[in-house]
């Protein structure tokens, strides 16, 4: 859960500080005030991509932090990116022209990981995304499961699987495309070819053979210095020696004292240390050998790769990359069946191993969906759609092309659609073509009320969630958020006074204008504040006593 919200100098806000409690935080005020602001810095504070156009006009940077309550799964997380643990999580984002900053913790972070410890510390509903339930690309977004080990390794290996496929795809394409051009320039392939070939390149060649022309030509110097190096460590005056009898001396007296102990480790570690420096010096001045033909060998081999280098513009590694890809394109002019036979039993070998994977994804998404289905009929009857029926609906997809690859997507093959019916006899069909928008508003707080309970985010937020209902509905829906709130923090933006009254606590912003500039605040209301701002919710602009004791009473319930 949330336990404060700074934010500076963030679009018409300038300066506030809230402190959250648990249960259910109704935000009300005028339109305009910034009520959507303050929705939009606990996006950022959740991993939402910054812009500088909301930096306050006049200022160099915006600032927002965020504190958070630590649960088991974001302590795993942070432990996971060596990100300190404290009692709290300290998200704060600083938005600048310049150079704009992440921390969690003190700890500077990458928007990615944000992103990632962010799923799990709040859920985000914003008014667009009521719009989600009219859009069918959306509806796998909707059923996937946000934090199911056992869903993203399936996803994980799918994902292993369709790579390969897509690269054995994109070599069977390129040797048909590729075909007939390769005979033409046949003759011009197998001289490069053969060229390179005759170079014998390896990864950093080059690089290797200047470093051993290098050693050879400074063979005096090395053999010198090593020998020197040598003789200072083994002579009869040998440091080594001192060092390891002062290291026996202090073993005697070690016992005395943690710092006699620390200098007896230390300097018996530096015996064994400088030892093998000594040992390794002696195989180097044995393996010591100059051969001026290998020396020249070298020279004259590195001279043709620097000349294969500038003649194809290349480096070494692009050099042998190129190669192979020569050498792919004269097997295919010179082998064309036995090889499209070899990249065909490719593509079906990757495609029939990718096609289980997807299957496996497809049948778990089925089981979820049966609980889904339940779950959110369940939920509907609880927000006066008690005669509704949904369905998810799988599109059948045939899987009988290895060389098809359109079927496969990102996330898998399954395609679907929301299926509902709100009245009785009436048969399913498209969600998105039945739903008006107080029925839409309902059905998501539905699927937010189902998920709120298999997530690990310990605070959601709604965003008018309760836009185009009243009357009874509005009650339904205050209920459900008030049954939402006994397990998981509820910050919820309305215009209802219904959805209003049953918060636990009620925050009230306003805008001001002052010299010429306009300011947001924000207060929490106390009891006699809640009942005048929800009497003005229900009156309008004037308020009378009537909506004063309608306000007292919805209090009361």
């Amino acid at each position: 859960m949330i336990k404060k919200l700074v934010v500076k100098n963030f679009a018409i806000i300038e300066d506030i500080s809230l402190d959250f409690m648990g249960g259910m935080t109704a935000i009300t005020g005028e339109t305009g005030a910034g009520k959507s602001l303050l929705i939009d810095t606990i996006d950022l504070l959740l991993g939402a991509r910054a812009d500088t156009d909301m930096i306050r006009y006049g200022t160099d940077n915006a600032y927002i932090l965020g504190v958070f309550s630590n649960e088991d799964e974001v302590s795993l997380l942070l432990e996971k990116n060596n990100i300190p643990q404290l009692d709290e999580i300290r998200v704060e984002r600083i938005i600048s022209s310049s150079k704009s900053q992440i921390k969690i913790n003190n700890t500077s972070v990458s928007l990615t990981i944000l992103k990632t410890i962010g799923k799990y510390l709040a859920d985000l509903h914003i008014q667009n995304d009521t719009y989600k339930l009219f859009n069918p690309e959306t509806y796998l977004n909707l059923l996937d499961p946000k934090m199911d080990n056992k869903f993203n390794k399936l996803v994980n290996d799918y994902t292993k699987y369709l790579f390969e496929y897509q690269n054995a795809i994109k070599k069977y394409e390129h040797i048909i495309n590729s075909k007939n051009k390769t005979l033409e320039r046949l003759e011009f392939l197998e001289f490069e070819h053969e060229e390179l070939n005759n170079l014998d390149l390896s990864v950093d060649i080059d690089k290797i053979l200047e470093e051993e022309i290098e050693k050879l030509d400074n063979f005096d110097k090395i053999s010198t210095n090593l020998n020197e190096a040598y003789e200072l460590i083994e002579n009869n005056n040998s440091p080594l020696d001192n060092i390891y009898n002062a290291s026996k001396l202090l073993d005697k007296i070690k016992s005395y004292s943690k710092e006699y102990e620390e200098y007896y480790d230390k300097m018996i570690d530096s015996y064994y240390i400088l030892d093998e420096i000594r040992m390794n010096l002696s195989k180097e001045i044995n393996n010591l050998d100059f051969d001026i033909d290998e020396f020249n060998l070298k020279q004259e081999k590195l001279n043709e790769i620097n000349k294969a280098k500038e003649k194809y513009k290349m480096s070494v590694n692009e050099l042998i990359e190129y190669n192979n890809k020569i050498d792919l394109e004269i097997k295919m002019a010179t082998n064309y069946d036995e090889l499209i036979k070899e990249i065909d039993d490719e593509v079906k070998n990757k495609f029939d191993n990718l096609k289980q994977k997807a299957l496996d994804i497809s049948n778990y998404r089925k089981k979820i969906a049966k609980e889904l289905e339940k779950g959110i009929m369940k939920e509907c009857m609880e927000l006066d759609l008690e005669n509704t029926i949904f369905k998810v609906e799988f599109k059948d997809i045939i899987l009988d092309n290895p060389f098809d690859k359109s079927i496969f997507k990102e996330n898998g093959i399954d395609e679907i659609n929301f299926m509902i019916t709100f009245n009785k006899g009436e048969p399913l069909k498209p969600l998105y073509k039945v739903a008006s928008g107080g029925e839409a508003s309902r059905l998501m707080l539905s699927f937010k009320s189902y998920f709120s309970e298999k997530n690990d985010a310990k605070l959601i937020v709604f965003d008018e969630i309760d836009s185009g209902v009243s009357g009874k509905t509005a009650m339904k829906i205050a209920k459900k958020m008030q049954e939402i709130a006994k397990n998981i923090q509820v910050l919820a933006i309305t215009h209802l006074a219904s959805v209003a009254a049953s918060a636990d606590q009620q925050m009230f912003i306003s805008k001001e204008e002052i010299n010429g500039r306009t300011k947001t605040n924000i207060k929490l209301l106390s009891m006699d504040e809640r009942i005048k701002e929800i009497a003005q919710m229900l009156s309008g602009d004037i308020v009378t006593v009537y909506a004063l004791e309608h306000a007292k009473e919805l209090l009361k319930k």
